[in-house]
């Protein structure tokens, strides 16, 4: 007869990540701390979308190239990995 696991039972594999599969948190520049890596984009594909790195309020530093993009608006949508 089959066990009744309360732990296994309760577990929702609806939304469940595929492996290598990444996924993206929304949130605006402004929510995060200096230093955060961070996308302007949700595209899975790193040559199409490069990471920066927050420098302070305004500013962030993309990872790959080492340009730093100014007057980033506060409340600009950006990602940031899970």
């Amino acid at each position: 007869m089959p066990q009744n696991d309360p732990v296994v039972d309760s577990l929702d594999y609806s939304e469940s990540v595929n492996f290598g599969q990444v996924e993206f948190d929304e949130m605006r520049f402004e929510d995060i701390d200096e230093d955060d890596l961070f996308w302007f984009s949700n595209n899975p594909n790193s040559n199409l979308n490069n990471a920066f790195r927050k420098i302070n309020e305004t500013s962030g530093m993309n990872t790959r190239s080492g340009i730093i993009t100014e007057d980033i608006n506060i409340k600009t949508i950006i990602y940031q990995k899970t």
